[in-house]
């Protein structure tokens, strides 16, 4: 059957208009099937206080370091780094110890650990104390012994759109409270292993340049995440809902958050405690309470922030436990490129920062030039 030239020029315009839509649909962000699990790119341009990440508080009220009176040199290592950062510590005192009434023990503490091991627990939950009375929203808390990379806050905008990611729901929502969200607990940024519930989503940003190389890792206290299909890249970084981690030397709480471990390692009302605290180190507790979903925790793998060792005797390195021998030169672990290690470098105005270490594929770097790739969700459908 013949067309005419009318219905010629109708049909030609219904395969214009069905080439324009199916244009628009494959440009549209969707769920899409990928090489192992099911993986959604995730958009979140609508979401405009990512940048307040970069304000002298990292995007939390306040951030604290926990550093005892009898070692200066820890806090001078913090507020120097943390001035050529642009971000602004507030102080915890640790806690030794001699200045704990044995009256102040929980019932439930193991006595089999150290006495020093509840002085540092004992300090975390005094930073957490003053979270609640303060009303902070959230901060961070962080040990005198760590060191970060000198890109840190584009490191943490990009765990914020991680962890965004893993917090939606049905509808997309702008935080109200927290540029990384605002149902989370705990945001466990610097540890030394975790593990991830494998059951939920996780998130994963490729071409990391801040990432080590495995060899370059803190010791870790926990296998590596594994996620059924799916192996993580050298330079992507994976966040999850994390089920465990070891290490508190860095990490953010929501004022929730503060509020329920306050209760559960201090306060310990009927119940709580036996069935979520087990009378441990704070980091093992912590772990724990994340475990059991009386938290809810995130983390990024591996971890961004690291530690810093000074020159001298092992001796100095930790305040709670007894270390001997030589530890030999500064070291930083965990970092890719330091800030603890670069100090002179930028106060001598260089333009580029130096490596950690001499195996890397950038070796040297301007701060300003590191960038993130945009992310992607995995895992099971939503």
């Amino acid at each position: 059957m013949a067309f005419s030239a009318s219905q010629l020029r109708f049909v030609q315009l219904l395969l214009v208009v069905f080439v324009v839509v199916f244009i628009l649909l494959q440009l549209r962000p969707s769920a899409h099937k990928a090489t192992g699990p099911t993986q959604e790119v995730w958009s979140d341009h609508e979401w405009d206080n990512f940048d307040d990440i970069r304000n002298e508080t990292l995007g939390v009220e306040k951030v604290f370091a926990i550093n005892l009176a009898s070692r200066p040199d820890k806090r001078d290592n913090i507020v120097l780094g943390s001035s050529l950062s642009n971000f602004h510590v507030e102080w915890i005192d640790g806690v030794t110890p001699d200045e704990i009434n044995s009256k102040s023990y929980p019932y439930n503490w193991n006595h089999d650990h150290k006495q020093t091991e509840y002085a540092a627990r004992r300090a975390h939950v005094n930073g957490l104390q003053r979270i609640v009375q303060e009303r902070l929203a959230s901060a961070i808390i962080m040990e005198d012994d760590t060191d970060w990379d000198v890109s840190i806050k584009v490191q943490l905008q990009s765990f914020a759109h991680a962890v965004r990611a893993l917090q939606l729901k049905d509808t997309q929502k702008v935080p109200t409270q927290s540029p990384y969200g605002d149902d989370w607990d705990i945001l466990w940024i610097g540890h030394c292993g975790v593990s991830c519930k494998t059951d939920l989503p996780f998130y994963l940003t490729p071409n990391d340049p801040t990432i080590p190389m495995p060899h370059h890792f803190r010791p870790l206290w926990r296998d590596s995440p594994i996620f059924k299909g799916y192996e993580r890249p050298d330079h992507s970084r994976l966040v999850c809902t994390a089920s465990d981690a070891i290490c508190s030397m860095f990490y953010a709480v929501s004022y929730r958050g503060a509020q329920r471990i306050l209760a559960a390692l201090s306060v310990n009302p009927s119940g709580l405690a036996e069935d979520i605290d087990i009378g441990a180190q704070f980091d093992v507790s912590l772990g724990r309470m994340c475990g059991k979903g009386y938290l809810r925790c995130f983390a990024p793998f591996p971890s961004i922030t690291g530690g810093f060792r000074q020159a001298g005797p092992k001796a100095k390195t930790s305040d709670i436990n007894d270390e001997t021998g030589e530890q030999g030169g500064f070291s930083s672990s965990g970092v890719m490129y330091s800030t603890m290690l670069n100090i002179n470098r930028i106060l001598k105005g260089e333009r580029t920062v130096h490596a950690t270490w001499d195996d890397v594929d950038v070796l040297d770097v301007v701060p300003g030039d590191i960038t993130m790739a945009q992310g992607a969700i995995f895992g099971i459908s939503r």
